[in-house]
């Protein structure tokens, strides 16, 4: 018998018909006990554990590292997702403007129609809007009409 503790999140999700959640809660609702526990803690684990290691007052190395990682598993969970799926990637045009790291170890983005110096867009910030019309304006969440009581 393992001597592990054990901690516990007991949460109660009742999503009115019609909505997003409520469609990922039937399809949740489909599988075992033990499958359905492990898919949602993968997803809690991708989008929340930079949040809980930053409120736990780590280093911002390490909150770096696990941004990165946590990352790293959503990419792969979203080409697992279109594997799985046989959607295509073809679409899809990135906003994230490529990044060149050079020897010394310096970030810099190319040139914008050479106004730029490397040194000013290090100093920028550099993280692309959404994609999502209306997001930081309105709460415009799939989730807006869900109520968690």
């Amino acid at each position: 018998m393992s001597k592990r503790k054990r901690v516990s999140l007991s949460t109660r999700l009742q999503p009115y018909s019609g909505t997003l959640l409520a469609e990922v809660v039937e399809w949740l609702n489909g599988h075992q006990n033990d499958e359905k526990n492990n898919l949602i803690a993968d997803a809690v684990v991708m989008a929340y554990l930079p949040y809980a290691r930053a409120s736990q007052g780590v280093s911002n190395t390490e909150i770096e590292r696990c941004c990165w990682e946590t990352q790293n598993m959503l990419d792969k969970h979203g080409f697992n997702l279109r594997q799985s799926l046989q959607v295509s990637q073809q679409g899809w045009h990135s906003t994230v403007v490529p990044t060149v790291v050079s020897a010394r170890g310096t970030t810099t983005q190319p040139e914008k129609d050479g106004k730029n110096s490397p040194q000013e867009l290090e100093d920028e910030d550099l993280a692309p809007s959404s994609l999502i019309a209306g997001e930081g304006e309105y709460d415009d969440s799939p989730f807006a009409d869900d109520e968690f009581e």
